[in-house]
């Protein structure tokens, strides 16, 4: 059975949306609380603006902002499965490990469309 290559620019722009959608599900609460103090307030900032920057640069070709937010969402990713591994396996962990190869794919890959 041959591949449909016509379904490739779909997949992307689903992973686009998705990781926009899960941006704002998971970080736009602890975003708008707006405390400066809390480390939790700037991986929020730095991942929805990443998050924002990745689904934007589908529409226009600027692979250096599309490498720097791939970058930004798998360092953040990394630092989320390395807090979550004491609670063992569970929903957030995977999540955290789908999300980061999403990002590690727009890392390696910027100009796909």
């Amino acid at each position: 059975m041959q591949p449909i290559k016509a379904l490739l620019p779909v997949s992307i722009w689903l992973m686009r949306i998705g990781l926009l959608l899960y941006a704002y599900d998971e970080y736009f609460n602890t975003m708008t609380k707006f405390h400066l103090d809390d480390l939790h307030f700037y991986i929020a900032v730095l991942f929805l603006i990443s998050a924002a920057i990745i689904f934007v640069t589908g529409f226009i070709y600027k692979a250096t902002y599309t490498v720097l937010s791939g970058l930004v969402i798998t360092l953040i990713s990394a630092f989320n499965i390395i807090d979550n591994l004491e609670g063992g396996l569970d929903t957030t962990l995977i999540i955290n490990i789908i999300i980061a190869s999403l990002a590690i794919y727009f890392l390696s890959n910027p100009t796909s469309k």
